[in-house]
């Protein structure tokens, strides 16, 4: 099973630093952005099949970035899962990170949001987000969120149980010289229960761009307290030749998260921002909604995003998730993957450049028709090539499961 597809269920990347700006109020020299410094904009088109079986799953995804990451972006998918891992849909997602005031990187405005429809019903789930950052001097920001999702669950005794979601929270966080503290309190609606969450996490930072946080959010309903802790080295953003790397994890009743990563490479990108920025927005994501978590970031390509952030990379991820589709019986959806890829950056033949090689070990547990975790075990293996630094061509293929991935990018 590939990465990206669970990074876009469970994780989301908004690079939060150390807020530096002129004493107008204005980014007129960008180095001191919060962002780091500038870089020409990006856009990527792709399109991406998987052939599984008796499964044909299509997508088309676009996304442009620049020096603020991914600023838009646009998926739309038929036969896909839908965010729980739970039920086949046809799906449309779009997003946008706006700097609404002079193009100030103080005011940041994020919206987006999610339609999908059950394979073989007429049932429709929907779910939207919006998120306001405010970072009014250097070490100080603060952001108000707003979450809503209508859509189904498995459940007992029909096999969609309708479930709606609301989220609205506050966070904030304070850093002086190399400690950081993050405080929320957040409101949620599971149907008609409303679980009130509240609290904090502490970021110490060291030599060498390591950094350490631990988190934990207490909820009026005990099984939704979440303890969060994450490790890791972010690499400056001229690259010093040490790896970057990062562990995070997350446990609450009935479901635990793991993911690892470490990068090496002149091409390194996973800068310092971005490794905080990753591991606290793990935390804060536990006060949002669980169910449009891929709304919250900017990872939609079917293949391209995992790889191309360092000269060689590899991953660990690892999720367990309790459902419960009869009652007193909990069952279990999740996966672990190990990926290792290498950008051979240095062979070039005629128009053919930056061919990527993946090799990646998979476990997928869901249960059968029977109630019955079953858990399989598989490798995959990627190729991919660069033609004309316009296009890119990734094919993934298991041999195990019979199922082809491929996908072709367009950018400029």
């Amino acid at each position: 099973m590939r990465l990206n597809k669970y990074f876009l269920l469970f994780i989301f990347v908004v690079p939060l630093a150390h807020s530096q700006h002129s004493q107008e109020g204005e980014n007129k020299d960008l180095q001191h952005s919060v962002f780091g410094p500038p870089r020409p904009a990006l856009w990527e088109f792709q399109l991406g099949r998987m052939n599984r079986g008796n499964e044909d799953i299509t997508s088309f995804n676009f996304y442009r970035k620049d020096q603020r990451n991914k600023t838009l972006f646009f998926k739309m998918s038929d036969n896909d899962l839908n965010s729980r891992s739970e039920f086949r849909v046809k799906e449309v997602t779009a997003g946008a990170v706006l700097f609404p005031i002079n193009d100030d990187d103080r005011y940041q405005l994020e919206l987006g949001g999610t339609y999908d429809v059950i394979h073989d019903t007429t049932l429709g789930e929907k779910a939207l987000y919006s998120r306001l950052t405010y970072r009014p001097i250097r070490g100080l920001w603060f952001r108000f969120g707003s979450e809503y999702f209508d859509g189904y669950t498995a459940g007992h005794p029909s096999p969609y149980k309708n479930t709606t979601l609301n989220s609205n929270y506050v966070v904030g966080k304070v850093t002086v010289e190399m400690f950081s503290l993050v405080g929320l309190v957040g409101r949620g609606k599971i149907n008609d229960v409303l679980n009130t969450r509240y609290g904090a996490a502490a970021i110490a930072e060291g030599p060498f761009n390591l950094f350490v946080l631990g988190g934990y959010i207490r909820s009026d309903e005990p099984k939704e307290n979440v303890r969060t802790l994450a490790v890791g080295r972010g690499a400056p953003y001229r690259p010093d030749g040490l790896p970057s790397g990062m562990f995070i994890w997350k446990h609450r009743e009935n479901y635990d998260f793991q993911i690892g990563g470490i990068f090496f490479g002149n091409t390194n990108l996973f800068v310092q921002p971005a490794a905080i920025g990753m591991s606290q927005g793990m935390f804060i994501s536990s006060v949002a909604l669980r169910e449009n978590s891929k709304l919250r970031q900017g990872q939609l390509m079917s293949i391209t995003d995992d790889y191309r952030n360092s000269d060689i990379t590899m991953f660990y991820v690892y999720l367990n998730q309790g459902i419960t589709m009869m009652p007193g019986k909990v069952n279990h959806v999740g996966f672990r993957v190990i990926q290792l890829y290498k950008i051979f950056d240095e062979l070039n033949i005629g128009f053919i450049s930056k061919p990527v090689a993946g090799l990646f070990y998979n476990e997928e547990t869901a249960p059968n028709h029977l109630l019955v975790d079953i858990t399989s075990k598989f490798f995959s293996y990627q190729l991919g090539i660069t033609v004309n630094e316009k296009f890119i061509l990734n094919m993934i293929y298991a041999p195990k499961k019979e199922e082809w991935t491929t996908a072709l990018s367009f950018v400029y």
